[in-house]
């Protein structure tokens, strides 16, 4: 997995790095710094990471303001992450229709959204499109309404040269942001559709769960969770021999056999059941070329045979050992050079060279034997270019040789797997109920929530039964989230539930909190830890509602619907 380093803002010029404005987080661990200082409600703590984290661009987008956030990997390559702001009163689509889709068009308007985005990478130097919404290239978007609820609306992997940053990476990114930035609660449709098979349904079918429940996504929609995961089960109990079976009257039926054959031959385990297949084949490194030829035997269970793209073994050395990626990609490409040279002297044969020659041969260019020894102990099988390098026992000498072998013929695992889903597992009609389970939500519960010394709350208004009956006729907006020192009192916590509420909803611009506690006032003068506990719901009522404002709910709707 990348690691990324996050760029404070500074007035130095564009992409010239200053080594005091950087901080690293391994694997998207942000540093404990960063996360003091976005320690409060999502609407507070965006303020603060776009002030803190985040430059100010000399543009805007369709009158909305656009910061920078710029993200480096070790290898220097530079990402940017925008973040725009859009007030809502002033937008010509101030209504949410992913909320609507979500169920959660009975929320009250918010005032403020913000749009995360990461663009293509052709993009990354130019400033961001008046139409970044509509563009689907983004490597990364996603929206979040200043209370803290969301929605992921897409996420795709982006490879550049040695450097990936892949889908699992972004998803990485995007869960350690959300949980950061102390977001409520995010909706995720159709993020993991790649042309019209989804990660959902390949790795449901693989390992019996959802791609977002790796990062506790649940599914939320109308067909039940059990028919749902009845549908998995049956697929992944469908034989390959009953596929190809019935696929031979598909017109894709070679292309179909074909590659199936040729991954029942990379495995020295038994492969029955379209589960074994997939999961077989997503336990390859995407990134790489397979031999067809002469295919080297895979090990399903201890994996130990399984190449490693160039750039994944690196970052694996990288992460256990003090020195540098560019000494390690440095001492690997010396030692395939060498292999190359070994095996030109020999006439292209395959081979083997030990490991004390090697060891020589790089000691001639690499003055650092540790270096050399720690990365020979290391390469076990991985690939660069079109080239496979492998490590093995010699059965007569028992010590380590190593042999390089050119692959005759690339498969790409991405569009094997694609073709897969799409020719053999779509002709069952489980595929198509699957694929409605489209709509997954994560929650990040208040009462997980730990904040220093403070309390953290839920504010709900209780409107009156007029309001209710009348113009609120239909489900409560959730409440708001506020921080508070368990010694403040009741009076406190008033003006403070007020302060949120009108900094959040448009509905709420006048609102003047009256009564902390619902059918039963709580005294003024009690202490807020003395009445309520971490991540307790706080009923509030008072007056000033804006039932007059279009902007009331974020499906638009002014009457109750369904």
């Amino acid at each position: 997995m990348a690691s990324i380093v996050l760029r404070k803002p500074s007035n130095m010029r564009k992409n010239r790095i200053n080594p005091e404005k950087l901080f690293l987080y391994d694997n998207f661990a942000f540093p404990d710094f960063v996360k003091k200082a976005l320690s409060g409600a999502f609407r507070d703590n965006i303020r603060v990471f776009l002030h803190d984290f985040a430059e100010i661009q000399n543009y805007c987008v369709n009158g909305m303001p656009v910061w920078c956030t710029s993200l480096f990997t070790e290898n220097g390559v530079v990402c940017p992450l925008y973040t725009v702001e859009e007030t809502v009163q002033d937008s010509p689509a101030p209504f949410c229709n992913y909320c609507e889709l979500s169920g959660w068009g009975h929320h009250f308007v918010c005032k403020r959204k913000y749009h995360f985005i990461i663009p293509a990478k052709a993009d990354w130097n130019e400033p961001l499109d008046v139409d970044f919404a509509e563009l689907e290239n983004l490597k990364l978007y996603g929206l979040v309404h200043c209370n803290g609820f969301g929605h992921l609306v897409c996420i795709h992997g982006l490879r550049y040269n040695f450097n990936f940053f892949g889908a699992e990476d972004s998803m990485e990114f995007w869960d350690r942001l959300c949980t950061l930035l102390r977001v409520r609660s995010i909706s995720a449709d159709h993020v993991s559709r790649r042309g019209s098979v989804e990660l959902n349904l390949i790795h449901g079918i693989a390992y019996g769960k959802s791609w977002l429940a790796k990062w506790g996504y649940r599914f939320n929609g109308e067909i039940t969770e059990e028919k749902h995961n009845a549908a998995i089960r049956y697929l992944s109990k469908l034989s390959l021999d009953l596929i190809i079976s019935i696929s031979m009257s598909n017109r894709n039926a070679n292309r179909i056999k074909s590659i199936i054959d040729a991954y029942l031959k990379c495995s020295t385990n038994p492969l029955s059941t379209i589960s074994d297949l997939l999961k077989f084949m997503l336990a390859l490194d995407s990134r790489i070329d397979m031999v067809a030829n002469g295919a080297p035997k895979l090990n399903l269970e201890t994996g130990e045979s399984i190449p490693m793209g160039f750039e994944k073994l690196v970052d694996s050395m990288r992460k256990s050992c003090r020195w540098p990626a560019r000494r390690l990609e440095h001492v690997l490409l010396v030692i395939v050079d060498l292999l190359k040279e070994h095996k030109n002297e020999n006439l292209g044969r395959d081979c083997s060279v030990s490991r004390q020659q090697l060891r020589d041969g790089a000691r001639r260019s690499i003055g650092d034997t540790g270096l050399i020894d720690f990365v020979l102990k290391s390469i076990n099988c991985f690939t660069v270019e079109n080239q496979i390098v492998r490590r093995a026992t010699n059965p007569l000498s028992r010590l380590a040789e190593f042999s390089i072998q050119e692959c005759s013929r690339s498969y790409n695992l991405s569009v094997d797997v694609w073709t897969v889903c799409e020719h053999v597992v779509a002709m069952w009609p489980e595929t198509k109920l699957i694929l409605e389970c489209d709509h997954f939500v994560k929650e990040w519960p208040i009462g997980d929530r730990v904040v220093g010394q403070g309390l953290v709350l839920e504010c709900k208004v209780l409107p009156s039964f007029d309001e209710l009956e009348g113009q609120l006729g239909r489900r409560l907006s959730p409440g708001e989230v506020v921080v508070v020192k368990p010694w403040m009192t009741v009076a406190d916590l008033k003006m403070v539930a007020q302060g949120a509420l009108r900094d959040t909803y448009c509905v709420m611009d006048e609102f003047e909190v009256s009564q902390i506690g619902g059918l039963r006032k709580i005294e003024n003068d009690k202490m807020v830890g003395s009445v309520f506990e971490l991540g307790a719901q706080v009923w509030v009522r008072g007056r000033g509602l804006d039932l007059g404002t279009r902007l009331r709910h974020e499906d638009g709707g002014w009457k109750m619907k369904g």
